[in-house]
């Protein structure tokens, strides 16, 4: 830590909000979900900035995010040449706050690979490499605030 430079402490996260899928077709992973176990799946949604078409297995607890590169150069679709079948490609923790969670990450050398950016849901989303977190990648997301009723 520099001359006032305080620490940040650790990283506050609450929740699992979603593990995600890499799939080679999203379309067969949404019927598998369908078929076997009776799931809630979402419409499809590509995200060309992504470089992804995805949909989320609802679940009580958390979601799991089924996600087709659109293409091979793409870091699903390089995930993807290495596991052909397809597997577990990251798990998202719920933050109340992505812009300290950022702080308090790379204050503790968990090497984030970008700053917080909107995502799907429209939140602050950043990720951590999978080097420094236990071999997995991390996506830290910003939750959703809830409002009170006045």
């Amino acid at each position: 830590m520099g001359e006032g430079t305080e620490d940040p402490g650790p990283v506050k996260v609450g929740s699992i909000d979603h593990v995600a899928l890499a799939v080679p077709d999203l379309d067969s992973a949404i019927s598998f979900f369908l078929e076997n176990f009776s799931a809630e799946v979402s419409e499809a949604v590509t995200l060309a900035e992504q470089s992804v078409r995805i949909a989320f297995v609802r679940l009580a607890n958390a979601d799991i995010e089924l996600m087709e590169p659109l293409s091979r150069d793409s870091p699903v679709g390089r995930f993807l040449d290495r596991n052909p079948e397809g597997g577990l490609h990251h798990i998202c923790l719920a933050t109340d706050d992505a812009s300290s969670a950022h702080a308090a990450s790379a204050a503790r050398g968990l090497r984030p690979l970008n700053i917080p950016t909107p995502g799907y849901h429209g939140r602050p989303l950043f990720f951590l490499h999978p080097k420094s977190t236990l071999g997995t990648l991390v996506e830290i997301e910003e939750s959703e605030q809830e409002t009170e009723d006045a």
